[in-house]
């Protein structure tokens, strides 16, 4: 990604633009028929864990966010390199920004990053709520970051259990233990009546890459919230 700023002055103020930007910055100067080039490499340092807490601090609905971050990224944005960490799946930084695509001072700028991620969480937390106060249902604040946090990953947490009149857990679930957020659907045939460990025996040399076709293993938003969550 490539940006320009431009001034007319004699100096440029570099430290205002650069600030959530780095990688390779060509800056040109020109007077009159004097020009000049140079190439500097713009790299960023890593906050603390404290630092990226007392951020969430200041921010609304953030309860629960900082675990999402510690498990997504271990509070770092960047690598060795001191460049934004970037995952398999192009997840980018702290927060692992993947959909939407993260804007350029969100890939380089850890603050902006949490912002952005944030934003997406708000967004998770309300279909969260919508989804657990239909029909006048009630719901704890418990239930609340269970739900939102697995929804950050993908699917829903809870189901309405008519006979005590409350959410719970699904039922037909069970989590590999020793993963993030892989899991089994009891419901399968091939699954029923297996205990985690003959399962995690029989698929755990598939995980190196996505379920494929015929797989009996999913990726499952409850299983990465009882991870975090534990």
């Amino acid at each position: 990604m490539n940006f320009k700023e431009k001034t007319t002055g004699q100096n440029l103020q570099a430290k205002s633009f650069i600030a959530n930007y780095g990688g390779i910055a060509n800056i040109a100067a020109e007077n009159g028929q004097l020009k000049s080039k140079v190439a500097i490499n713009i790299k960023g340092t890593n906050p603390s864990p404290l630092e990226v807490r007392q951020y969430l601090s200041t921010k609304l609905d953030s309860a629960g966010f900082d675990k999402i971050i510690e498990h997504e990224s271990k509070f770092k944005h960047f690598n060795a390199n001191n460049e934004p960490i970037k995952s398999f799946d192009k997840g980018y930084g702290m927060c692992q920004l993947t959909n939407p695509t993260p804007r350029f001072e969100q890939v380089w700028n850890w603050q902006m990053n949490v912002d952005g991620g944030l934003q997406l969480f708000e967004e998770k937390r309300k279909i969260a709520r919508a989804y657990l106060g239909q029909n006048d249902r009630s719901y704890t604040e418990r239930q609340l970051n269970y739900e939102s946090i697995c929804r950050w990953n993908g699917g829903r947490y809870h189901e309405w259990d008519t006979p005590t009149s409350q959410w719970i857990r699904q039922k037909h679930i069970l989590c590999d233990s020793k993963t993030g957020n892989i899991g089994w659907d009891m419901n399968d045939p091939e699954n029923r009546g297996k205990t985690e460990a003959e399962l995690h025996k029989r698929d755990r040399d598939t995980y190196s890459r996505p379920p494929q076709p015929g797989a009996h293993w999913q990726y499952f938003g409850v299983c990465y919230a009882d991870r975090i969550l534990k």
